[in-house]
């Protein structure tokens, strides 16, 4: 039985509302500079010249990253056979691990006094449990080596709050990954459906439309499976209600648990395993509509036999309060204890160089961080660039807290109880109520009482920079 959820205030949630709005104007303001500026052909690519340190004799440089198999192999068959072209002294060791497991390596590469040349590519969120560790190398003195000029504006503010952060550079932004909703639009007309929904009254309109054409089975697939997906998906919807997810219990997030309590008849029954990966289904026939995955699924699904026009995508619907547009993807870091710096810096600055970051976009889907990797797109890529550049305009980070994998760990199960297991309507607050008072206990226990009140505060709410 559908519930009314109650209606989301468009009021202020916190004494931030008014920085978030400032910071949002500034965003797009410079997100639109740089958009005219690349269409003119203003924006040239200049790096700052790199050290001119050489290094002699061969060197093995460890690179950790955390991809699908798709982007793994264009990595191994392209991107790095290029880099060792270039730079025949320097063999690169790759290793593709899950960003939990880059984590616990570099923990112990640093402990054993074994760093080596290492350079990894890690999740923007998953990098604070290694920053407040003390696990990477303070880059402040070294990053204009290799770090573009022309960052794309979003990529530029978040670096800016690391500095005021953590008091240095830790990380670099790689590349910027931004969630799209996407939809098979064969399907979509055969049931009637002229264009994708831009309301959430609309999305819930459609899904029952396309579960009734459709023999009563679901046909919107939603990131359902838990670990690492699930809550990063629930971060954009509840902060598109207006609410905090970090804190799990005000008033946006309970309206956002409520709209997806009862959006969740509506979806497809495979979504208690859905995750990253989730979309072949979206070819196959399995559902019509994948609500938010990453970029790289475009070249995947024209791969899996999808035709250009039948591959829908866009940024999505509108939330009841605002449209922002969770912002993911990896940022470049270093190791503390780093044997060869040089080297490090070299792989980096060929990482953002216009050539490498173009052919992201190009082969991979992801957006660049290096704004002068936008020229010249063809129109196949524009398909995905589109959706990408209006919904980066509404940018929203995760805070890169030292407890992120407790937060996720506390959402999975408020997510089970809720949704998959579908607890009663009514006690939605209450769940999410018990959520707050367990993380709270658990900075307090393990971070101290002033982490814990500052949490409850709101301190580490949803980050526009």
């Amino acid at each position: 039985m559908t519930q009314p959820a109650s209606t989301p205030s468009a009021s202020p949630t916190s004494g931030q509302d008014f920085g978030r709005r400032l910071a949002r104007v500034k965003t797009i303001a410079a997100v639109l500079i740089v958009v005219v500026a690349i269409a003119a052909g203003a924006i040239g690519y200049e790096l700052h010249p790199a050290s001119k340190t050489s290094s002699s004799g061969n060197i093995s440089l460890t690179y950790f990253d955390d991809l699908a198999p798709s982007e793994s192999s264009y990595m191994t068959s392209n991107v790095l056979p290029a880099f060792e072209a270039q730079y025949p002294n320097i063999t690169v060791v790759y290793s593709n691990l899950a960003a939990s497991n880059i984590v616990t390596e570099v923990q112990a590469l640093v402990n054993g006094h074994d760093v080596g040349t290492t350079v990894i590519a890690e999740d923007n969120l998953v990098i604070g449990e290694l920053i407040y560790g003390g696990y990477l190398m303070n880059m402040s003195s070294i990053a204009s080596t290799f770090e573009p000029t022309t960052m794309i504006p979003s990529m530029a503010g978040i670096a800016n709050y690391e500095i005021k952060a953590f008091g240095g550079t830790y990380f670099v932004p790689l590349r910027a990954n931004v969630p799209l909703f996407w939809y098979n639009a064969s399907a979509l007309s055969a049931a009637g459906i002229s264009a994708p929904p831009t309301t959430l009254a609309q999305l819930t309109s459609d899904a029952q439309i396309l579960k009734a054409h459709n023999g009563n089975v679901g046909q919107l697939m939603f990131q359902g499976r838990g670990g690492a997906s699930t809550p990063t998906e629930l971060f954009q919807w509840l902060t598109q209600f207006g609410g905090n997810p970090m804190l799990f219990n005000n008033a946006g997030d309970i309206q956002a648990f409520q709209y997806l309590w009862n959006l969740s008849a509506d979806f497809n029954p495979g979504y208690t395993q859905g995750y990253w990966g989730t979309y072949t289904g979206l070819a196959n026939g399995g559902y019509a509509m994948v609500d938010y995955q990453w970029p790289y699924i475009y070249s995947d699904l024209l791969s899996l036999g999808m035709t250009n026009s039948e591959i829908g995508v866009y940024p999505g619907p509108s939330g009841p309060v605002n449209s922002d547009h969770l912002i993911g993807g990896d940022v470049l870091a270093m190791p503390k204890g780093e044997t060869n710096v040089w080297a490090a810096e070299q792989f980096s600055h060929y990482l953002l160089s216009t050539p490498v970051q173009q052919g992201f976009i190009q082969n991979l889907s992801w957006p660049a961080v290096n704004a002068a990797a936008y020229n010249g797109l063809n129109a196949t890529t524009l398909k995905v660039y589109g959706p990408l550049e209006q919904a980066i305009q509404n940018p929203v980070f995760r805070p890169p807290v030292a407890w992120i994998s407790e937060w996720q760990t506390i959402m999975d199960n408020v997510w089970t109880t809720i949704i998959v297991n579908h607890a009663s309507y009514g006690s939605i607050q209450g769940t999410l109520n018990s959520a707050n008072q367990q993380l709270d206990s658990y900075l307090s226990t393990n971070y101290g009482s002033a982490v814990a009140t500052a949490y409850e505060q709101g301190a580490y709410g949803p980050l526009i920079v």
